[in-house]
């Protein structure tokens, strides 16, 4: 006979095994407001998943907030639990099933997870008409292309809850709570540079790849990676500048992209967190009938 699986309550809520009963009620509040069911009105499927994590977490603050209960918990699970850190949930095997996962690890992880939190700090908050406050704007998902190369986790986030594998109309990003609000296309600087140097047969393909976005509100390109312009000295160098600048100039005006420039994989990474949960601020304000009404420095 099989034996039954142990849910392990630490890495549900995000927690290490030596958490303490101030941070396990902390954790899942913040969980359940993630995940609360009413917020995946619009999709079905997100909500039955989100109404079977809200049970789990509900079941995992129950056990871990008795002294007693969490003693014989740790008991049965102490083999595991204590093994490492708790971690963000496992990828699933089918990159498109919708599963609430993270990205698969990479080295620059490591790196990052030493850096601590990411970005701003707090949720943001909604403001009545009369300047006073309503409403806290809860932590999004993302759908993530599985055509994505290298992935971006937004781990360090707190307006990011988590990713998801979900096929789009482009290799990118999208909201996972509002598919159809924006998309976010990310290139690196060498994928652009070929793009831009072999017009004949490279530059066909990503054009019908922006024909795509054309279908949604808000539309970015994220370019990743310092442009540099010394490709060759003297006047073919200014060609090659103003040819670039031109390109990306085309394709704002042509499909109504903006281009955001960063410098570095962290900095890109950001911008997106940021463009995201901006979006959905605003949307999520017009859905609570508070018109675009953010905190003075959000706006």
């Amino acid at each position: 006979m099989r034996e039954e699986r142990i849910i392990n309550y630490y890495t549900l809520l995000e927690l290490l095994p030596t958490a303490t009963d101030a941070e396990i009620k902390k954790a899942w509040h913040e969980q359940v407001q993630v995940w609360h069911p009413d917020r995946f009105g619009h999709a079905p499927a997100l909500h039955k998943k989100a109404e079977t994590r809200t049970q789990l977490l509900n079941q995992a603050y129950q056990t871990l907030s008795d002294s007693a209960a969490r003693a014989s918990y740790d008991a049965k699970t102490q083999p595991t639990a204590s093994q490492k850190p708790a971690a963000r949930p496992a990828p699933t095997a089918n990159p498109s099933s919708g599963t609430y996962s993270s990205t698969p690890p990479r080295a620059q992880q490591n790196a990052q997870a030493s850096h601590g939190p990411r970005g701003p700090q707090s949720l943001i908050m909604l403001l009545s008409q009369q300047n006073q406050p309503k409403a806290m704007v809860p932590a999004i998902h993302l759908y993530v292309d599985p055509r994505e190369h290298q992935p971006y986790d937004f781990h360090g986030f707190v307006r990011i809850a988590g990713t998801m594998r979900e096929t789009l109309p482009v290799k990118g990003y999208a909201i996972a709570e509002v598919p159809e609000l924006l998309c976010i296309k990310r290139i690196s600087v060498e994928d652009l540079y070929t793009v831009f140097s072999n017009p004949s047969y490279n530059r066909l393909p990503f054009l019908q790849e922006l024909e795509q976005v054309l279908a949604f509100p808000s539309r970015f390109l994220v370019v990743e990676g310092t442009l540099q312009h010394r490709k060759a000295g003297g006047r073919l160098n200014q060609y090659h500048k103003i040819g670039l600048i031109d390109f990306l100039d085309s394709l704002t005006a042509r499909y109504g992209i903006q281009v955001i420039y960063a410098d570095t994989r962290d900095e890109a990474e950001e911008r997106i967190a940021n463009l995201a949960a901006l979006h959905y601020a605003y949307y999520f304000a017009e859905q609570q009938g508070l018109g675009r009404c953010l905190k003075e420095e959000d706006v």
